[in-house]
C-alpha cells in the first residue's frame, strides 16, 4: 500500500525521545539503519523496518517525518528529548535521518491522497517559523479560496519570510494539492491560474497529486493524457510545466524506481514530451518532495546517474546535476567546475548550463552574485551564464534582472546570454510582435538580434 503523508507534521510532536544505545547487529542494512541502533533509538520508536517497537516517544511509522524534520529534532532536541549534536557526526544525523524518513513512508516518499485540509492559516504559522506548518496553511488557503489567491500570497511570503523561501519548493507542490481540490480535480482549470513562482512547483504538485488518484493500472493511460487538456496545450510554456511535472509525479509513483519512472516517460506520445518528462524525473530525483533519499544517488560518483542512464536520457540529468554536486563539496564553485569537467564530452556544457541555474538560485537572481560564481567555469563561464539569464526569465519572466546579467556580462558571453534569455521569451509569447516586444524590454539594440534569435522570431 502506498504511503500515506500527512504534510501538517507540528515538531512538538516529532520527539524522538532520547534513550541509551548498544552495538548495532551485524549486518545492520545501511549506516543510517546502524546509527538507529547504535543510538538506541530501537528502544523508544516504533519503526516496523528496524523491527524496533518502542514506546517511550512517537511510532514514527504513523508520524512519518520528513528528513528535514528528522535532523532538526536530533540537533535540537526538546519535548523530552535531548540533542544529539554532540553524540552524532554531521553524516551520521543525515544517515539516520535519510533512514528513518524512507522507512517509515515505506521506501517511496509518495503524497498519496494525504492533504487533507484544516484551519491552519498563514497567520498560525507565524507563530511557529515552521516550515511543515506553511505548507499546509497555503495548501489550506488555495484549497478554500483558490490557488491564485494562494500564489499571489506565497510570492509575496517568499520576498519576506526566510522560512518560506527556504522551503518555497515544498509548500508551492502543496498549493497544488490545495489548487487541485479546489477545483474538484479539473487539472486544466488549476493550470490557468498557476504561476512559475519557485521552479515552478505549483505546476509539478498539481501532476504529482493528480497522478496519485490514479489506480496504479491505469497510471500508464493517465500520464498518455493527463497534459493533452487543450487548455494546457494552449502555451507552450503551460505544456512544458505539465509534462515536467509528470516526471515529478511518475518517479513518485514509482517509489523512486528511476529506470521504471524513465520508461514511463518513454511511453509518451510525443517526443519533446517525452524529454521533458525526464527533467522532472531527475529532478525529483535529486531533491526528493517528501524525504526519501533516492538511491539513484552517489556520494563518490557525483556525477550519478547521469553516466549510466541512456543517451536519450542523458540531457536533462547533466541540465540539473549541479544541484546534487553543490551541497556535497560544500559550495565550492571552483570544484563544482571540475566535476562538470569529468562529464562525458559532448555533455559538459550541459553541466555548466546546470552551474548557471544554481548560480542563479543561490544568487537569489542577483547579477552580481551570478557572476562571481559563474566566474569559477573559466572558459565555460559563457554557458553557465547562458544557464542562469534561462532560470531568472523561467522563474519570473517579467525578471529584468535578466537583461541586467546579460549587459554586465563579458563582452564574449553578451551574445549568448541575449540569446539565452529569448529561448524562454519565445515560450512564453508566441504572437510575433510579442516576441519583439518582449525582446525590446529585455535587450538594448546590440544585444536584441540575439534575443529574437533565441525566441525564434521570423522576422
Amino acid at each position: 500500500m502506498r504511503a500515506r503523508i500527512v504534510l501538517a507534521l507540528a515538531l512538538a510532536g516529532l520527539t524522538l525521545a532520547g534513550c541509551g544505545g548498544e552495538e548495532a547487529p551485524e549486518g545492520a542494512v545501511s549506516r543510517g539503519a546502524q546509527v538507529f541502533d547504535e543510538a538506541g533509538c530501537d528502544d523508544c520508536h516504533t519503526l516496523a523496518e528496524a523491527g524496533a517497537a518502542g514506546s517511550g516517544g512517537p511510532n514514527l511509522d504513523e508520524l512519518q517525518p520528513t528528513v528535514d524534520q528528522v535532523e532538526r529534532q536530533v540537533l535540537t532536541g526538546g519535548v523530552g528529548m535531548p540533542s544529539f549534536a554532540t553524540r552524532l557526526t554531521q553524516p551520521e544525523i543525515e544517515a539516520v535521518a535519510g533512514y528513518v524518513a524512507s522507512a517509515a513512508q515505506g521506501g517511496q516518499g509518495s503524497p498519496s491522497d494525504a492533504f487533507r485540509p484544516n484551519n491552519v492559516t498563514v497567520a498560525d504559522c507565524e507563530k511557529q517559523l515552521d516550515a511543515s506548518c506553511y505548507e499546509q496553511a497555503f495548501g489550506n488557503l488555495a484549497y478554500e479560496r483558490g490557488p491564485a489567491v494562494a500564489l499571489d500570497r506565497f510570492q509575496k511570503a517568499i520576498r519576506d519570510n526566510p522560512v518560506v523561501e527556504s522551503r518555497c519548493h515544498p509548500v508551492a507542490h502543496t498549493i497544488g494539492a490545495g489548487g487541485l481540490l479546489h477545483y474538484d480535480a479539473d487539472l486544466g482549470r488549476a493550470f490557468a491560474d498557476g504561476t512559475a513562482a519557485c521552479g515552478s512547483g505549483y505546476y509539478h504538485g498539481l501532476l504529482e497529486w493528480k497522478l496519485a488518484a490514479a489506480p496504479p493500472d491505469e497510471v500508464g493511460a493517465v500520464a498518455r493524457t493527463v497534459c493533452a487538456d487543450e487548455r494546457i496545450r494552449a502555451q507552450p510554456f503551460t505544456q512544458y510545466q505539465c509534462v515536467h511535472g509528470l516526471g515529478h509525479g511518475l518517479m513518485l509513483y514509482a517509489g523512486y524506481d528511476l529506470p521504471r519512472a524513465l520508461d514511463l516517460c518513454h511511453e509518451l506520445p510525443v517526443g519533446r514530451d517525452r524529454v521533458s518528462c525526464t527533467g522532472g524525473v531527475f529532478m525529483e530525483n535529486q531533491q526528493t518532495s517528501y524525504g526519501t533519499k533516492s538511491k539513484w544517488l552517489k556520494d563518490d560518483d557525483l556525477l550519478y546517474p547521469c553516466t549510466i542512464v541512456e543517451t536519450a536520457d542523458k540531457l536533462y540529468c547533466y541540465l540539473l546535476v549541479t544541484s546534487h554536486i553543490l551541497p556535497r563539496v560544500g559550495s565550492d564553485w571552483v570544484e563544482t567546475a571540475r566535476w562538470c569537467r569529468k562529464s562525458e564530452p559532448e555533455f559538459v556544457r550541459y553541466c555548466f548550463q546546470s552551474m548557471g541555474r544554481d548560480a542563479s538560485g543561490y544568487a537569489r537572481q542577483e547579477p552580481v552574485k551570478i557572476h562571481t560564481f559563474c566566474a569559477a567555469a573559466g572558459d565555460m563561464r559563457d554557458e553557465c551564464l547562458f544557464g542562469a539569464a534561462r532560470d531568472i526569465l523561467n522563474n519570473d519572466s517579467d525578471d529584468l534582472r535578466g537583461r541586467r546579467l546579460c549587459e554586465s556580462a563579458p563582452a564574449s558571453a553578451r551574445s549568448y546570454c541575449f540569446y539565452g534569455l529569448g529561448s524562454i521569451l519565445g515560450v512564453v509569447h508566441q504572437a510575433e510582435a510579442e516576441r519583439r516586444a518582449a525582446c525590446s524590454r529585455f535587450a538594448a539594440p546590440p544585444g536584441r538580434p540575439d534575443c529574437l534569435r533565441g525566441a525564434g522570431s521570423t522576422g
